[in-house]
């Protein structure tokens, strides 16, 4: 198996299961813990968005910059979703067109490195398995929210 293959295939699963773990909350989706935390559709939201923006991370190799507009477009983005329903559709959409990206990408590109997150320079398989990582924290944040309200059950 190729690992741009193997990072698709996590990514999508790891989608999958966010958006499944977000819907079994029901309307507890939008709780807030002590009333300070984020909601996990906050949390979807995110991971909707992100993905999207992923997609043009991958197939031009380039961080876009993190200037006071994108932080402005991102809030924005991230607010239009308003519902589970929409969240779960954006993300599934989004992960898709970034696993047909990551499947896309030359073997001779994985160790290549580039300027992402911090400091130092990534190396191209790591941030083409960056959205699999935020979607893997995420659907931890959410068991942690569900645990907050009482939900303790395993699955």
């Amino acid at each position: 198996m190729r690992v741009q293959d193997f990072i698709a295939d996590r990514t999508m699963a790891g989608a999958e299961e966010l958006a499944v773990q977000v819907k079994k909350m029901g309307e507890k989706a939008t709780w807030i813990a002590m009333d300070e935390g984020r909601t996990a559709l906050d949390q979807l939201a995110e991971c909707a968005v992100i993905g999207g923006y992923m997609v043009d991370v991958i197939a031009t190799k380039t961080m876009p910059e993190m200037n006071e507009a994108m932080m402005e477009q991102y809030v924005s983005d991230k607010a239009s979703v308003t519902s589970v329903t929409q969240g779960e559709e954006l993300l599934l959409a989004n992960t898709t067109r970034l696993c047909d990206v990551i499947r896309e990408v030359p073997d001779t590109d994985l160790g290549e490195k580039m300027s992402f997150w911090g400091p130092e320079p990534w190396l191209f398989c790591n941030v083409m398995a960056h959205h699999l990582m935020n979607v893997q924290y995420h659907i931890g944040q959410v068991n942690f929210i569900q645990t907050l309200y009482g939900d303790k059950e395993m699955g």
